[in-house]
């Protein structure tokens, strides 16, 4: 699958790919928008989505049961920040991080950088518009009675605060910016959740989604891919930089993920979340398959750049990822003579993974998401842009999970 870049000649913004309290990431980087530069209005403002830095604003659902309360577009009448104005050359990077004017450049930026990345894997473009009220996808950077949470919901994204902590905006969080845009995507692609009992295993699969359209997005950042492959000597089978979701500030001195993607979780070890109707718990599993799938990928390219041995991959395990020093240090004494080949193939192994998750949900919407279908359908997918290249880690990676691929009628 061809890689996506992002246009050398598009706007300019800063953003923080990873979340700003790690030491390594605690300055913004630089990411360009598909547009002309002079061609994005004060705001940040597009032609598909426009940011309204709202103040004092009630949430659009309530943030304890997720009921509409209103909805978009915010009214024009009431109270608002200023709109963040590009500088002379119609670049927004000269924005200065810590104030408010960022946060609403860099959810801008953020949601810009996710809607390029899948949409080049999707080979479509995912339009927000809904018929008699919006146009554009609407964006509220702060919205402290929201508390320490994040919505996506019709026509809009907005956003809390990590702990409730004003220093801590997760509208500044890539990770999460990505996981509710990954919402919004997943609904124009693969559709609504029906109504009955298939809705709770279509809205946890969404949860899984959403959280690969963000794991996805973050490894087209080159600072991620150098400093995730720096943590790891390229045994990325492990709690990691890209293993960790969603990172936060707990208390002091510590930080928390929102989720893992590596762990050891099947769909038996979940039944009882299903039971409660939690489906961020349920969806492991299927989050825990497809990383397994992404790493095995990586590491089936880097035989065949000859980077490591056949050998070694068959011994890398999920299971060998934390719990074999010997392996580490064979993959630290190969990552060391090649660093710049692991980063390339890591990037490659993106691309074919992103590549198998977009058609896969192409093809969902006519088989429904329950997680054996859209199992199945990256088996399809595999068959149809690899020749089958990577069917047996698919299924093995599923089938650890106790997820059997299969399609029934929906």
């Amino acid at each position: 699958m061809r890689q996506f870049r992002f246009d050398p000649r598009g706007i300019r913004f800063l953003l923080y790919p990873e979340p700003r309290i790690r030491a390594d990431f605690d300055a913004p980087r630089l990411v360009r928008a598909n547009a002309r530069p002079g061609s994005v209005a004060p705001g940040p403002a597009g032609r598909r989505m426009y940011v309204i830095d709202a103040l004092n604003k009630d949430p659009y659902r309530d943030p304890a049961t997720g009921d509409y309360l209103w909805r978009p577009p915010y009214p024009r009448h009431k109270p608002r920040v200023d709109s963040v104005r590009p500088n002379a050359r119609g670049h927004f990077d000269s924005v200065v991080p810590g104030t408010r004017e960022f946060s609403s450049a860099a959810v801008f930026a953020s949601v810009a950088a996710v809607l390029q990345v899948w949409e080049h894997y999707l080979g479509r473009r995912v339009r927000w518009s809904i018929p008699g009220r919006q146009r554009r996808l609407e964006l509220i950077p702060r919205v402290s009675k929201l508390g320490d949470n994040a919505w996506s919901g019709d026509g809009y994204v907005e956003f809390g605060f990590a702990g409730r902590r004003p220093s801590q905006p997760y509208c500044e969080n890539f990770d999460v910016v990505a996981h509710e845009v990954g919402h919004q995507i997943l609904k124009r692609v693969i559709g609504r959740a029906p109504e009955g009992r298939r809705e709770f295993e279509h809205r946890s699969h969404e949860e899984a989604g959403a959280d690969l359209v963000s794991l996805v997005g973050e490894l087209h950042f080159d600072r991620v891919v150098t400093r995730v492959l720096e943590q790891t000597k390229g045994k990325l089978f492990s709690v990691n930089l890209l293993s960790q979701i969603g990172e936060y500030r707990r208390g002091r001195s510590g930080r928390r993920a929102a989720r893992l993607a590596f762990h050891d979780k099947t769909l038996a070890d979940v039944a009882r979340a299903r039971k409660d109707g939690d489906k961020h718990t349920y969806a492991q599993p299927f989050l825990g398959a497809a990383f397994d799938i992404l790493v095995e990928i990586y590491e089936d390219h880097l035989v065949r750049r000859g980077l490591i041995s056949g050998d070694l991959a068959r011994r890398s395990t999920r299971t060998s990822g934390a719990r074999n020093p010997a392996i580490r240090r064979e993959f630290a004494k190969r990552f060391r003579l090649n660093p710049d080949g692991f980063a390339e193939v890591l990037r490659e192994a993106t691309a074919d993974f992103a590549g198998l998750l977009a058609l896969a949900w192409r093809k969902t919407r006519r088989t429904g998401a329950s997680f054996s279908r859209v199992a199945a359908n990256m088996l399809a997918a595999d068959a149809t842009l690899n020749r089958g290249r990577y069917r047996q880690l698919i299924g093995r990676a599923f089938r650890r999970r106790r997820i059997v691929p299969r399609l029934r009628r929906p």
